[in-house]
């Protein structure tokens, strides 16, 4: 069964007495897998673990993994002046105000509203084993949610392409059917061509000799090896489609060489109703290599 590429998976949950976390996580597609995580700066430390985490459940997408922290339980502050400013500062203010009759006394009101005179920084503690545990659970659980979402997004893929592979194998048989059509208007177009060639040059040809040539080109005009390697490449696609490993990358360059197998088919006749069948058969092909770029 092949997973799409998209989804949408959230946990939330106190991950400590200091924390509560919610955990979203969403991807699209991509060719590879690339994990970008969004944490806070105290739990930066954490990002390495929650990529593997990513890289472990994942082999193809875009993920985005953003974790949002509320605090529930207040850190220690760590209170200091800045003496350089203090000591700068302060003394100006002084002679300032003196020379304007203002006094010399300042309250504390007016010191706070020296610039940077008073800096008050949160001590974060070290994070916590436990608190890594608890994270990666909830970043788990997300993803859970998220590759549930890429499962059912799959299965409807999943049911589309193996409908359009269907639709390809009737075509393919259509297309057969009329390969002695193509064979006949192949021999009688190179006999025509031969015999004006050899008119315009002013050469008489035999006729075992032009039989010869017509076969050799009619040999080469006709679509039997393109037939048989576009049926190989649906039952590739097919067993890919049904297989448990992820397959995005394989179908994506079956679907290309089944388009060339298509074009050089065409290329082959010019008669209205094989090219009819091959425009149908392109068009089935495309639309299953749109649908196999979102699948993982």
């Amino acid at each position: 069964m092949i997973n799409s590429m998209t989804g949408f998976g959230r946990a939330a949950g106190a991950i400590s007495q200091r924390y509560f976390v919610a955990v979203t996580a969403k991807s699209v597609n991509h060719r590879f897998l690339e994990a970008s995580v969004r944490l806070p700066e105290y739990l930066w430390e954490l990002e390495p673990a929650l990529r593997a985490i990513a890289s472990e459940t994942f082999s193809r997408g875009k993920v985005d993994l953003s974790v949002r922290v509320q605090r529930t339980q207040q850190p220690e502050y760590n209170v200091r002046i800045n003496q350089q400013i203090a000591n700068s500062v302060v003394p100006q203010l002084k002679t300032i105000a003196n020379e304007l009759g203002l006094g010399s006394t300042f309250s504390g009101s007016d010191l706070l509203r020296v610039p940077d005179l008073l800096q008050v920084e949160a001590i974060e503690n070290e994070v916590q084993d436990e608190e890594r545990e608890a994270l990666a659970a909830l970043t788990r659980e997300a993803f859970g949610q998220l590759v549930a979402m890429r499962k059912r997004e799959g299965e409807s893929l999943h049911a589309d392409i193996v409908a359009r592979l269907e639709s390809i194998r009737s075509l393919q048989e259509r297309l057969s059917a009329h390969r002695d059509e193509i064979r006949g208007e192949l021999l009688a177009s190179f006999q025509q061509r031969v015999q004006e060639i050899a008119a315009s040059a002013g050469v008489e040809v035999s006729q075992d000799r032009i039989a010869q040539e017509v076969v050799m080109m009619v040999e080469k005009g006709d679509i039997a090896e393109e037939l048989t390697r576009l049926t190989h490449h649906v039952q590739q696609m097919d067993a890919a489609v049904a297989g448990k490993e992820p397959a995005g990358k394989k179908l994506d360059f079956l679907s290309q060489e089944m388009l060339r197998e298509i074009n050089t088919m065409g290329s082959k006749s010019r008669a209205a109703t094989i090219r009819s069948l091959v425009v149908e058969l392109k068009t089935e092909v495309e639309r299953i290599r749109e649908q196999v770029q979102n699948v993982e």
